[in-house]
Order: structure tokens, then C-alpha cells, then sequence
């Protein structure tokens, strides 16, 4: 799973990092579940088109719980996922190298 040593990320799925930056970039660095999965609420409501998404299972969820990056707001039935302070430390850590490696 993810863990930080001297400042860099290592060992973070590509599906786990995809789950923890949508969390992050979500208001409140929470996803609300729907019939897909967790989702981030739209920015704006959209009159016309297709709004796009991403989504995250409730199995990623539950990894990322376990790992101590997220927190459901109910164990059964969780409705919502809400990064940790240290869910967003690696989040940001992701972030931070992607800005890195970017021209």
C-alpha cells in the first residue's frame, strides 16, 4: 500500500493513486457514494451534456480504510468517504510528483 519514505511515494497502485487525487480534488476531500460507486459531486450543475466522473468501488474504499487513508462514515452502509490527514499527505505527495514531472 502507500508509504512514505524521505518524501516520496512508493508502492501506490495506479487505481489507489486514481482513488486518492479524485478524493482529494473533491470539496472537502469527500465522495459521496451513488450507484457506481463514490463519486465527487459535479463543480456545476450541467443543463445539457454528459458529465464525467471518476469513480471508486467500494473494495478500493475499503483498501484504502485499511490502509488508514480514508474514513467511511458508516461500516455497513457507508454513504460517504472522507480522506485522513495522512490520505491527504500522500495525495499530495502524488500531486507534488506529478507537478514535478511535468514540462
Amino acid at each position: 500500500m502507500a508509504a512514505t519514505t524521505a518524501g516520496t511515494v512508493t508502492r501506490v497502485t495506479p487505481l489507489e493513486r486514481s482513488a486518492l487525487l479524485a478524493a482529494y480534488g473533491a470539496p472537502g476531500h469527500t465522495l459521496r457514494r451513488f450507484g457506481g460507486g463514490f463519486v465527487a459531486p459535479p463543480p456545476r450543475a450541467a443543463t445539457t451534456g454528459t458529465v464525467q466522473a471518476h469513480s471508486v468501488t467500494k473494495r478500493m474504499a475499503l483498501r484504502l480504510q485499511r490502509a488508514d487513508l480514508v474514513q467511511l462514515d458508516d461500516e455497513l452502509c457507508p454513504s460517504s468517504l472522507t480522506l485522513t490527514d495522512e490520505g491527504v499527505a500522500v495525495a499530495r505527495e502524488l500531486v507534488e510528483a506529478a507537478n514535478e514531472g511535468a514540462p
